[in-house]
This record gives C-alpha cells, sequence and structure tokens, in this order.
C-alpha cells in the first residue's frame, strides 16, 4: 500500500463478502476500491458492501441496489460464469451518492459525487 491509499478495516459490509478482504482508499484519486472473487460472491452484495463502507454506513441503512440497477442483470453480467462475450465488461452508474464503476474481473471503485 503506498502513502496515498489507506485501507478501511473490515466492515460488517465487507465481511459480509467472503472473498473480499478490504476496501481501500486511494487519497489522490478520492475513490474507494476493493476487489473480490465473482465467481464467490455476487456483484451486486460486493457493491452494497463497497459502497457501505465509502459512506461508513451500514448496508442496511443504504437504499436497495434494485432501485439504481437491474441486480439480476448485473449479477448475470458479472458473474464468474459469464460467457466470453461477457468478459472485459466495465460499467458505471449512481448509487447513494457515489459513481460507482464496476469491472468483470472483480474490481469495484466507487467515487463520491459531487454536490452541484
Amino acid at each position: 500500500m503506498t502513502p496515498s491509499h489507506k485501507e478501511i478495516g473490515a466492515l460488517g459490509a465487507v465481511e459480509a463478502v467472503g472473498s473480499m478482504n478490504s476496501v481501500e482508499f486511494d487519497i489522490d484519486a478520492n475513490i474507494f476500491r476493493a476487489e473480490y472473487d465473482s465467481s464467490r460472491d455476487q456483484p451486486s452484495l460486493a457493491i452494497v458492501a463497497v459502497v457501505a463502507a465509502a459512506a461508513n454506513s451500514d448496508p442496511n441503512e443504504l437504499s436497495p441496489l434494485h432501485s439504481a440497477i437491474d441486480t439480476g442483470a448485473l449479477d448475470d453480467l458479472l458473474s464468474g460464469t459469464a460467457t466470453d462475450d461477457q468478459k472485459n465488461v466495465c460499467f458505471s452508474f449512481s448509487y447513494e451518492g457515489f459513481a460507482v464503476t464496476t469491472f468483470s474481473e472483480g474490481t469495484i471503485e466507487v467515487k463520491p459525487m459531487e454536490n452541484t
């Protein structure tokens, strides 16, 4: 871990995703980042865990993820069993005041949205 990165301790949300060890905060980029194994854990659960860690919140206090995105389609697209055509997928959406970008290889990046 470099000086510009800070590891956020294993919060309850992160512990719920067995393959996710922690959420890291890149101070310079203002991005929370975590990796997980999509063949073991649901991508939708991992996203909620990262957003909850970034918001320093209990995941049960967040609005349901399905209010922001179709979680069934998300899990199908990003699962470890996705077809070769679905590999190397990246997409972004907003949820709970954060811009969420998720990558098919199991990386999630969460950045606070600017208040305008």
